[in-house]
């Protein structure tokens, strides 16, 4: 299995516990989560009440999609996440939004990068590329194997921007506040899999207004930060607006705090992973 895009929050115990293909922990997952997969494509499946899903259980023949059936209004700001439980490979993997008139069995006998096809949906490839009315352009870094993709989606401004592994990418789509949109992600890897998790919606506050001005100030940041209670109580609600560096040793759940003392940190564009035994490693197909 190919690691090289593995959330740094994850350790060798992550590995360790894989189970048919899949991640099995929850790292990186330190928000609430009210939203599950509610439509999918009849080339998926939905598991872990209804907060994971997973494409073509057997093998594939075109592409799966799913959707939130949660309209995402006008004047609200919603961020959420999605973490890459499987191996990604194949035609596409997708994340994004889309208009209700996207119909999930549409390409289901047929292998496509479905998100961004046309105009009624925008998407972000884990080849590194974001598209929109069929029209593709170099966004990020790409994406695999446990990372967290995090979305959001500022619905005062009518903006979307991509996060992979707590880290924004910049603003990938602007023009959205006029469309009535819901979370869609699409696969067309068999067995590949992923989750929702952390999920945000909320119309501006003081405090989300005053958090985006104190990080563009320095000076104020670094006081920010030494007030601990303060700064991990906004530092987890608003992950979104506060900036993540080399630094800053990222948020890691329960049990998985220590990393394996074998374990050599090296450093890539996209993110800090582990050195994984070559039993594990073999070439991407990808």
């Amino acid at each position: 299995m190919n690691f090289q895009y593995l959330s740094p929050l994850c350790t060798q115990e992550c590995i360790d516990d894989i189970v048919e293909g899949r991640l099995q922990c929850h790292c990186g997952e330190d928000g609430l989560n009210q939203w599950s997969w509610s439509s999918v494509s009849t080339n998926a499946r939905v598991l872990n009440n209804c907060r994971d899903i997973l494409f073509h259980p057997y093998l594939s023949s075109g592409t799966g999609a799913a959707r939130v059936d949660l309209e995402l209004k006008p004047n609200f700001h919603y961020y959420w996440e999605i973490k890459m439980l499987t191996m990604l490979y194949g035609t596409d993997v997708m994340v994004g939004v889309g208009t209700s008139d996207v119909i999930l069995n549409n390409w289901k006998y047929k292998a496509c990068s479905m998100l961004g096809i046309d105009s009624n949906s925008w998407g972000y490839s884990y080849r590194g590329i974001i598209q929109h009315n069929n029209a593709r352009k170099r966004y990020g870094s790409k994406f695999g194997f446990g990372s967290i993709i995090g979305i959001h989606l500022n619905m005062c401004s009518g903006t979307l921007e991509y996060y992979l592994n707590k880290r924004p990418l910049g603003i990938a789509f602007t023009g959205l506040k006029q469309f009535k949109l819901y979370p869609l992600v699409c696969s067309t890897a068999a067995q590949s899999a992923m989750r929702i998790s952390s999920t945000y919606a909320e119309k501006p506050t003081l405090q989300m207004l005053s958090l985006e001005v104190i990080c563009k100030h320095p000076a104020l940041y670094k006081m920010y930060k030494q007030i601990p209670g303060l700064y991990n109580l906004y530092g987890r609600k608003y992950s979104w607006i506060v900036p993540k560096s080399d630094e800053e040793e990222p948020y890691k759940c329960g049990k998985q705090q220590n990393k394996p003392t074998t374990a050599k940190s090296y450093k890539s564009s996209c993110c800090v992973f582990h050195h994984i035994p070559q039993r594990y490693i073999h070439r991407s197909h990808n």
